[in-house]
């Protein structure tokens, strides 16, 4: 009797051209991410309902009905990911469950509806990353697209910057409604502070230091054709686009995955990199006169120094101040928490860290979780890497940890699963980390399966040539 030959690891199936494929619709996501202001929602969602989000949740509902169909044979890949990914969306759904059993207003119980919903595509977009990609070629294209975006919306930035100009005060698009009503640039010691098409410039600048180390490798690639303008032009404005928000939280998570990037590299590309980097900090300073100076003014408030006194820098104190405000609420329910996007500011207070705002919300153990979340991220990445000898899918995964961990860092600022270009971004990272490690494993077992028949034919010609 002959049997059907098993389907390869992952292996897509009905894939004929014409029909949608996983990148296609992925490019499509990470389009109307990164160019439909994140301001612009679907009103009756609310935060959840920008147009993003929603093609995220279409995009799990064509994973589902293809699946179903056997359209597409899901990779085992990439398993850690996943079950991270389901234990924060319990803890999320028990902090929902805490929420209801207190005196709970109608705001807060909509906008936690409106919460899980928003998980549910997280989620859904892992699984969907995570078994739906299944060769390396698939994951460096939708990267090339998603720094390609990337470099885009940086140029809006830098034109923002420049001209003085809000660039989503002219985009209306019929049935968007605005979600913050933002008609003017911030702004900071006389410079404009540039968001983009993000809702404010911290999660600018956190989405390109996010975006930096993918930049970085692929205009590193020795494999990859095109000039050197195509392969740097998105570096440069990428990278320019960091300072120009006038933000700690884009630059410090900058530095600290470059931290985690540049000493894994060659040292002659090492040498070559900080050399680039010196002549780029005098390029920024012919560029931009005064955005050096507030900057160095800017961090040495942090202790002290410059023209701010010590302990009375306000973003500082600001942060300071939310520990003991958010501690009333944390003693109340420490375990859950309050319930998943139920703090809401028009009805409390802002609170500028994550790790904080999960506190508060989903309790120790959702904390707990996240961090388990952005944790095994890194550690899908770093054991894909260790799975492959070839330099360019091991900068490709040490790029994975990198933006991964600019995001863990970027959450110590802000409330970042509140913003929706952030939290975009993360989530298919962290998808791509999964899907990087089922493709390195696959790989790696191919490449010893490949060398067994070597082996057996030496043995055999020893055996032959001793008897």
């Amino acid at each position: 009797m002959l049997l059907d030959p098993a389907p390869s690891f992952g292996e897509p199936r009905g894939t004929a051209s014409g029909k949608l494929d996983v990148v296609a619709l992925l490019t499509a996501y990470l389009f109307l991410l990164m160019f439909i202001p994140s301001t612009l929602v679907f009103s009756p969602l609310g935060g959840v309902g920008t147009p993003s989000m929603v093609f995220s949740l279409f995009i799990c509902l064509w994973y589902i009905a293809s699946v179903t169909v056997g359209r597409i044979s899901p990779s085992g890949g990439g398993q850690p990911i996943r079950v991270a990914m389901l234990a924060f969306f319990l803890a999320v759904l028990a902090s929902v469950v805490a929420g209801m059993t207190r005196a709970i207003t109608q705001v807060e119980a909509l906008s936690a509806d409106r919460g899980v919903i928003g998980v549910i595509a997280w989620a859904g977009l892992v699984v969907v990353v995570s078994r739906s990609v299944t060769t390396y070629g698939q994951l460096d294209k939708l990267l090339r697209r998603a720094v390609v975006f990337g470099a885009v919306v940086g140029a809006i930035g830098i034109f923002e910057y420049y001209s003085g100009i809000n660039v989503t005060n002219y985009i209306h698009i019929p049935g968007l409604s605005l979600r913050v009503d933002i008609n003017t640039l911030q702004g900071r010691n006389g410079l404009n502070r540039p968001s983009s098409t993000a809702i404010q410039p911290i999660e600018f600048g956190i989405v390109m230091a996010m975006l930096l180390p993918f930049a970085l490798q692929q205009a590193f690639d020795s494999a990859r054709t095109g000039g050197r303008i195509r392969k740097w032009l998105p570096v440069v404005l990428i990278g320019f686009a960091i300072p120009i928000t006038v933000s700690r939280s884009g630059i410090v998570g900058a530095l600290v995955g470059l931290i985690f990037l540049v000493p894994t590299w060659k040292p002659q590309r090492r040498r070559s990199f900080l050399a680039a980097c010196l002549v780029g900090l005098g390029a920024v300073k012919l560029a931009a006169p005064g955005l050096l100076g507030t900057l160095i003014t800017y961090f040495s408030g942090l202790f002290g120094g410059g023209n701010v006194a010590a302990g009375t820098d306000v973003s500082v104190g600001t942060r300071t101040a939310d520990y003991s405000a958010a501690w009333q609420y944390i003693v109340q329910r420490p375990f859950f928490g309050r319930g998943f996007a139920t703090f809401l500011p028009q009805v409390y207070r802002y609170t500028d860290n994550e790790y904080l705002h999960a506190m508060i919300e989903i309790g120790f153990v959702g904390l707990v979780v996240l961090l388990l979340v952005y944790l095994v991220g890194m550690h899908c990445a770093a054991a894909g890497r260790r799975r492959t000898q070839d330099e360019g899918r091991r900068d490709f995964g040490q790029a994975v940890v990198s933006s991964i961990v600019v995001a863990a860092v970027g959450s110590a600022t802000f409330d970042s699963l509140s913003f929706p270009m952030y939290t975009g971004v993360l989530f298919l990272i962290l998808g791509i980390a999964g899907a990087y490690l089922g493709i390195m494993t696959a790989e790696s077992r191919s490449a010893i399966e490949a060398e067994m028949p070597t082996e057996r034919t030496r043995s055999y010609v020893g055996e032959t040539s001793a008897s």
